[in-house]
């Protein structure tokens, strides 16, 4: 069996963030998983809107390139004091994954949702913010490459993922997993 590669339209990065939509008269709140310039990945929503022009409000950090930063103004770094850019965008249902059959699931899936009108300067931020992501995740999946190098660099690679919304993992091998994964997903399904 051969075992293909397809390269996604846009670059992609981690969003691990909430965002507000609009179905009918009422506004929701739910939660992403990545970003691009075309598009949103959105987790464990029981329904999604079937309106081609779904209204969205997201608020984008404005990350730096962490890898000229050294450990000391990392470790004072924080995500609160990131710079925020506000998008409305409209964005219509492009797939439906559904999520496993346990019962904690059951009426959870995750949404793949398509950008139907941006403006430009939006667009831009989200670029940047792909671009500088993704740079910061090369720099932390290096980090974790030469981890058992030196302390200095197993707190760097603590540091850094905790500001790029890696908390509360306690194992090396599971923050190489789910980074290696993120990085993965950058540019492949």
């Amino acid at each position: 069996m051969i075992k293909k590669s397809y390269q996604r339209r846009h670059l992609r990065a981690p969003y691990r963030e909430s965002f507000l939509y609009a179905d009918d008269q009422f506004v929701l709140k739910a939660k992403a998983l990545n970003l691009s310039e075309g598009g949103l990945l959105v987790d464990e929503l029981p329904s999604f809107p079937s309106n081609d022009q779904v209204p969205l409000l997201l608020s984008i950090p404005q990350l730096p390139s962490l890898k000229n930063f050294n450990l000391l103004k990392m470790q004072t770094f924080s995500k609160e004091l990131f710079p925020r850019h506000i998008i409305r965008v409209k964005a219509k249902l492009a797939r439906r994954d559904q999520l496993s059959q346990n019962l904690d699931n059951l009426f959870k899936s995750k949404f793949g949702l398509e950008f139907t009108r941006i403006n430009s300067i939006d667009q831009k931020y989200i670029e940047e913010y792909v671009a500088t992501c993704s740079a910061n995740l090369v720099y932390l999946q290096t980090l974790i490459d030469s981890f058992n190098t030196d302390e200095e660099t197993k707190m760097r690679v603590r540091t850094l993922a905790k500001i790029l919304g890696y908390e509360n993992l306690d194992k090396i091998s599971q923050l190489r997993s789910l980074v290696s994964s993120d990085y993965k997903s950058l540019q492949w399904l």
